[in-house]
């Protein structure tokens, strides 16, 4: 562990809001093993299927955007978690900044992920005048949906760990600043 952690990182709270970034991290690999194992053979020999063979979720570009970002997410937040861990978020104003911009990236790739995947009933529909891939191949839909629910509660685990690290308990004071003896110093 670090020298210098933040009495956050200490606390009750630290180690919830540390324990939610883990989560995010599970829910991720979770979610990017689901879509990419997100297959299913056609039940019907309808045409809704983009290949005669079967569906997958690299037969839909938004799919493999949402495989690729579930899984830049769980590395952007496995580096997170060694920061918040280390102790080195809290050392630096750099350090706090990356910290700070990983997890906005990581917020935005969840969400986006999630709504791509809750959106596979409209892949293949044209305007709803066609059955959409859903009709042929029922399995793979319901693998993409569950997919884009993980992604959904890792971004919702990752916004609590924000909020359990931020916002002060009723009762509770941030830590005062020590003087390190510059200009708001008054010595």
């Amino acid at each position: 562990m670090a020298h210098a952690k933040s009495s956050s990182s200490c606390s009750g709270r630290g180690g919830a809001s540390l324990a939610l970034r883990i989560a995010t991290v599970a829910l991720s690999v979770v979610s990017a093993v689901m879509t990419a194992t997100a297959t299913a053979q056609p039940a019907t020999g309808g045409g809704a299927a983009p290949t005669s063979g079967g569906v997958s979720y690299s037969d839909y570009s938004s799919l493999r955007y949402s495989l690729a970002a579930t899984v830049i997410c769980a590395a952007l937040q496995a580096a997170a978690v060694w920061l918040e861990a280390s102790g080195k978020a809290g050392e630096a104003k750099a350090a706090a900044s990356l910290a700070e911009l990983v997890d906005t990236a990581a917020q935005v790739l969840l969400y986006s992920s999630a709504a791509l995947s809750f959106a596979v009933d409209d892949f293949g529909t044209c305007g709803r005048r066609a059955a959409g891939v859903c009709a042929a191949a029922g399995a793979f839909c319901l693998r993409v949906r569950a997919s884009g629910a993980a992604s959904l509660s890792a971004g919702v685990a990752l916004s609590a760990s924000l909020y359990l690290k931020d916002v002060p308990v009723s009762g509770e004071r941030k830590p005062e600043p020590r003087c390190g003896h510059g200009c708001h110093c008054h010595h």
